[in-house]
């Protein structure tokens, strides 16, 4: 048997490698009904599924070595076809950015970035509570106030550009958006948003981590030609994040950042050289295999994984609403569903699911709990199953008492549960 210099054989090594893996749950892909994963699988409607994964894995492998100083010529090459071909379907004509680690990260540079434009080194950022929680996390590092603004008492999905309006003050250096919200997978009403920092003069950033990668496909393949705008072709928007470790298909860790022209990214680099980004060294594997998800899915490919992944929602839906006591949360326009109740604590729900081997991410808002579930390629024909089991486990639900607020702070609102 071989032995590695520290004296562990091989086998051993290989033993522990299939522990991890299974601690990890990668075998139960499938049930897994949030969005991490491999993403793209065989499956009737995707039948390249696994090509296209598996050159996205060897093109990571023949990279992993790289970085993005010196041996990044190819990868800098990769990312500026990502960011010319994607920011120009979000409707930028002359594109600039870069691809990031993810969403926070996005978030963090474009909020810098309106920082460093307004000359101000500290402020404030307004934007709806809606919005993801890396926004008063980077408030905090960069010595910034958030300012989040509640939503309307007709829905948390909801949000008024007026209030919106009203929350600005004099030192505020941007406003924030988002494009497919956590957990409610609403668009915010971006186009009136855009007006007011153009006529406040203030920066709009849009978070679009779960919806860059999806809504512009929705809309131009007809499936949902009513998005509202929330791109560049809106004026006032300077910049959107979108990930490609979520709807982007893209192994992680791989965001994007886009900015309106390259004037708004030579500011970012200003405040964050050589790249703009929070990291000076970056890897060139998730970028390689980012690129090729790019190159090969295209806008046919990138169509298809999302009617795929809106049937599947569309599905899940419709059976949810024939469960009695449950309901999912109005407002959806991306792969994202809220299953909720206002009659019954889920809480005991959700733990049986989770018994039963389903992988979801949970929500405090509305109280108690509720079921948040991405449907990706990876979940083709699971959805049957999971409503097999949601049906059963909803018996074990107990009558809410009335007691909102006690239940809320017994519960959670993160990723987890």
């Amino acid at each position: 048997m071989t032995r590695f210099p520290s004296g562990v054989g091989s086998a051993d090594w290989h033993r522990e490698l299939d522990r991890l893996e299974l601690v990890s749950r990668f075998p139960e892909t499938a049930r897994n009904l949030f969005d991490e994963g491999p993403h793209l699988v065989s499956t009737p409607d995707l039948p390249w599924g696994d090509a296209v994964r598996e050159a996205s894995v060897e093109a990571y492998r023949r990279f992993i070595h790289g970085e993005t100083w010196i041996t990044g010529g190819g990868a800098r090459e990769m990312e500026a076809e990502i960011v010319r071909w994607m920011g120009r379907l979000l409707g930028a004509e002359e594109p600039a950015g870069f691809v990031t680690s993810g969403g926070s990260e996005s978030n963090m540079c474009a909020i810098l970035t309106a920082r460093q434009l307004s000359g101000r080194r500290t402020g404030s950022v307004v934007y709806p509570d809606n919005g993801h929680y890396s926004l008063p996390k980077l408030c905090a590092m960069f010595g910034l106030d958030p300012v989040p603004v509640p939503a309307p008492a007709e829905g948390l999905h909801l949000v008024d550009p007026a209030a919106i309006e009203a929350a600005i003050r004099p030192d505020t250096v941007a406003l924030i958006a988002t494009a497919g919200t956590w957990a409610y997978g609403s668009v915010d009403p971006i186009e009136a948003m855009s007006e007011i920092a153009r006529r406040r003069g203030l920066y709009l950033h849009v978070d679009g981590a779960f919806g860059g990668y999806i809504l512009p496909f929705l809309e131009r393949s007809g499936y949902d030609p009513g998005i509202p705008p929330w791109d560049f072709r809106l004026p006032g928007v300077c910049s959107i994040s979108a990930d490609l470790h979520k709807n982007g298909m893209a192994p992680p860790p791989a965001g994007t950042l886009f900015f309106r022209d390259a004037s708004l990214l030579a500011a970012a680099k200003e405040i964050c050289p050589p790249n703009g980004t929070m990291s000076g060294t970056r890897g060139t594997g998730p970028i390689a295999g980012a690129w090729t998800m790019v190159k090969l899915l295209g806008e046919a490919g990138y169509t298809a994984v999302s009617l795929a992944s809106m049937a599947m929602r569309d599905e899940l839906a419709a059976g949810v609403g024939e469960i009695d006591g449950l309901s999912v949360y109005p407002g959806s326009r991306i792969n994202m569903s809220l299953i909720h109740s206002g009659t019954l604590d889920l809480r005991p729900v959700a733990d049986e699911l989770r018994a039963r081997g389903w992988m979801f991410a949970a929500r405090a808002v509305p109280a108690p709990v509720g079921i948040v579930v991405v449907p990706m390629p990876h979940n083709h024909g699971q959805i049957p199953h999971f409503l097999d089991d949601l049906r059963d486990a909803v018996r074990l639900a107990v009558p809410l008492n009335g007691d909102a607020d006690e239940a809320e702070r017994e519960s959670v609102s993160s990723y987890g549960f």
